[in-house]
């Protein structure tokens, strides 16, 4: 799901939450089968159509937590 997305110049930048089901390896983790749903903000720089560069922040704790794979989670 997209929360928002801007554009200036050639930078876009999103905010969005992914969401789906744990249902192969990830970092270790056998597949659990629980939905999961994490959020992340990417930026992109598009050059005629194509995206040239890419720099991302994902809450990858919160997934982890999900999967059982933090003290309390």
């Amino acid at each position: 799901m997209i929360h928002w997305q801007a554009a200036e110049g050639n930078l876009v930048t999103t905010y969005k939450t992914y969401h789906g089901t744990h249902e192969g390896e990830f970092f270790g983790i056998a597949p659990t089968g629980k939905a999961i749903r994490f959020e992340t903000v990417d930026a992109m720089r598009v050059v005629d159509g194509r995206i040239t560069e890419h720099w991302g922040v994902a809450n990858l704790f919160s997934l982890m937590e999900q999967l059982g794979a933090t003290p309390g989670g």
